[in-house]
């Protein structure tokens, strides 16, 4: 096995600063800075067996991320047949990057967006879309960098918008209209 390189060190370091910066959500949730007011209908809708706001977004997020790192994975070794170093470095970058855009996401939607009893086809097709242009830069950012060429990011970009936005649709279906009230 030979040992990584600098870009592998670097790929890795800079994958463990962005899993530091989508840990911190959940962090700041711990403590109440935001006034009760302020927050929304859905935020502060803790209550009968429906789960909290932050724990709510955390599954969401773990569910989604699990079916869509896995397939990003498989795509882009499809693509670029890197080394393990790069596809190493380009799951953990994809991993984090992910996990804190849809997680970010995710919590805003669920302030800003329509509480969960206004939830419907439509909201979700909505949310679906607009959370498509946030992946898209994304996965073009990624693709550029771990795979080296605009053909290589545009071909990771455009085969992820089809398979991303049906697991997409699959766990906000799952979570927003059969609403799981318990954690997994």
């Amino acid at each position: 096995m030979k040992p990584m390189g600098s870009a592998g060190w670097r790929s890795l370091l800079f994958a463990g600063c962005l899993a530091l910066f989508a840990a911190s959500p959940a962090r700041a949730q711990q403590a109440e800075t935001t006034p009760p007011s302020v927050l929304s209908e859905a935020a502060s809708s803790e209550t009968g067996d429906d789960l909290p706001l932050w724990q709510r977004t955390l599954y969401k997020t773990l569910t989604y991320q699990a079916a869509a790192n896995a397939a990003d994975v498989l795509v882009f070794d499809l693509l670029v047949g890197a080394s393990a170093a790069t596809t190493t470095g380009f799951f953990v970058a994809n991993a984090a990057t992910a996990a804190a855009a849809y997680y970010g996401f995710e919590y805003a939607w669920q302030n800003l967006g329509p509480t969960l009893d206004e939830t419907n086809e439509q909201t979700i097709v909505e949310k679906t879309i607009l959370y498509r242009f946030i992946g898209i830069g994304r996965n073009v950012t990624l693709g550029y960098l771990y795979g080296g060429s605009v053909a290589t990011a545009g071909a990771f970009a455009g085969l992820n918008i089809v398979y991303d936005t049906s697991i997409f649709l699959t766990n906000e279906y799952v979570w927003d209209i059969l609403r799981p009230e318990r954690a997994p």
